[in-house]
């Protein structure tokens, strides 16, 4: 006896298939998003560990960093040799709030160079000599820091201060210009009356 053709049979093992092959695609998929995800996890973990390990609290004993002066040499700027507390300040030639704190470093820098050693760190070099220039900067200035020196000091963001003493322990880090909390963490600190940040220029 003849077997009876069937279509619906046919339809109902070809939507079984269908039902199978999407089920593997869909684990294959949720595997590799997972792994993929594990992977992503894995990389920001360790593209971090650098700027995680930079902890700038005050009592962090930051080695000397290398950098060139103005006049092209490079220099090792060590901390112990002067008897003072060493003070990093950490500019941009393009910075706009680097511009509007430029009458406050440059009031403590009058007020108490005798007793804080004043070095600036410029991140960038174009413009920065006419900068120093026009922004009457009376401190010893620094560029070309190398990388070990920049990711130990944790630099990135302008203006930064950092103030470190004669043994190379941190004692004081602002990131930012002297406006709000920072202004009156400034004062306190060096004893001193800041004039405050000038207007911005539109």
């Amino acid at each position: 006896m003849a077997k009876s053709f069937s279509f619906s049979g046919i339809f109902s093992n070809q939507i079984k298939k269908n039902d199978i092959f999407l089920l593997v695609l869909l684990i294959a998929s949720l595997a590799l998003n997972a792994y993929l995800g594990w992977n992503l996890k894995r990389l920001k973990s360790n593209s971090a560990e650098p700027q995680d390990s930079v902890k700038l609290s005050p009592g962090v004993t930051v080695q000397p960093i290398t950098a060139t002066s103005l006049s092209g040499k490079q220099e090792t700027i060590s901390y112990a040799d002067y008897g003072k507390p060493t003070v990093f300040y950490v500019f941009s030639p393009t910075c706009i709030w680097c511009d509007r704190n430029n009458q406050n470093i440059n009031a403590i820098v009058s007020l108490k160079g005798a007793s804080f050693r004043f070095i600036g760190l410029s991140l960038a070099d174009n413009g920065l000599q006419e900068y120093v220039e026009s922004h009457h900067l009376s401190f010893p200035v620094f560029k070309d820091l190398t990388p070990e020196s920049i990711q130990m000091l944790g630099l990135g963001a302008t203006p930064h201060t950092i103030v470190i003493s004669p043994d190379g322990h941190v004692l004081k880090n602002w990131v930012g210009a002297y406006d709000k909390s920072v202004h009156s963490q400034v004062e306190e600190f060096f004893n001193v009356r800041l004039p405050g940040l000038t207007a911005q220029q539109k």
